[in-house]
């Protein structure tokens, strides 16, 4: 191959080279800062379903003289409503314990700590009597005593013992949660923690919740870039937003006049979907 024909080669891939590469710098300017005209703009969507089931967090505690006694009457206590729940149909795959505490009850004002500290009573001089020529007398030092770790301690004895466990549950069945409801607080639990509604097709609802969320942000897109004389060119990145919220908040709703006897109503779950999209804009005038 002669010269010629090897420089005319180079020339012909370094011709191919820089058009693949252009493409993807011509929204660049020299310094490397993007001249793109951008627009983000954030949807969110709702969707309505009914719940199917419910899950529900309650604890029972016990509070005895002596710490063998609280434990005693709180797992007493938890046998009869794990057994009620048994017999009501609810599976132990959906029966969770969450925690179990034991803790002293001090009387008012007591904390239940102690801090070691000390006590001496000394004698101080003034400036006058250390330029007396009387003769000076030593000032004799006393100290009360000192009260012991184990003194501290038995001046913070408990009074009695709290012993306490929190259970979860999931009721699949949601036309039984009345029943199980008023079942569990007449064997021994007193406190309730929380309740969540949910629907066993959830994911599919979020998911049509987050379809609708990105069309209304297109249509939004479209309606800000046509008030500006611009229209919508491409997207450039989507994000999803996720809006922190405690499963067992306020979500249980109290209505009565539609139940079916009951006092717990379920209503409707809102499943919500939130997105943020950035979109590239090209200008009418020139971008046709």
């Amino acid at each position: 191959m002669s010269i010629r024909s090897i420089w005319k080669s180079r020339l012909i891939i370094a011709a191919i080279t820089a058009t693949t590469v252009l493409p993807a710098t011509r929204c660049l300017a020299e310094d490397g800062i993007d001249t793109r005209s951008k627009l983000t703009v954030s949807a969110t969507a709702d969707t309505k379903v009914a719940p199917d089931s419910v899950t529900l967090r309650f604890a029972i505690e016990s509070r005895e003289e002596k710490v063998t006694d609280a434990a005693r009457k709180t797992s007493e206590q938890v046998t009869r409503v794990v057994q009620f729940l048994k017999d009501r149909g609810i599976e132990a795959r959906d029966i969770r314990t969450e925690s179990v505490v034991l803790s002293p009850i001090y009387p008012s004002g007591q904390k239940g700590q102690y801090a070691k500290q000390g006590y001496s009573n000394q004698a101080s001089q003034g400036f006058g009597d250390l330029f007396s020529d009387e003769p000076q007398i030593q000032a004799t030092q006393t100290e009360a005593p000192q009260p012991t770790v184990r003194d501290q301690l038995q001046q913070n004895q408990p009074i009695g013992y709290s012993a306490s466990r929190q259970l979860t549950i999931m009721v699949r069945d949601i036309k039984q949660f009345e029943a199980i409801y008023t079942g569990i607080l007449e064997r021994g639990v007193n406190s309730i923690a929380g309740i969540q509604w949910m629907n066993s097709d959830q994911i599919q609802h979020r998911r049509a919740a987050r379809m609708k969320a990105v069309a209304a942000a297109y249509e939004k897109a479209s309606d800000m870039a046509g008030a500006l004389d611009a229209k919508v060119k491409r997207v450039l990145s989507v994000q999803e937003s996720h809006r922190g919220s405690d499963p067992f908040g306020n979500s249980m709703q109290l209505f009565g006049s539609e139940s079916d006897g009951g006092s717990i109503e379920a209503g409707m779950m809102t499943i919500s979907a939130s997105v943020q999209v950035v979109f590239e804009l090209s200008d009418t005038e020139f971008d046709n």
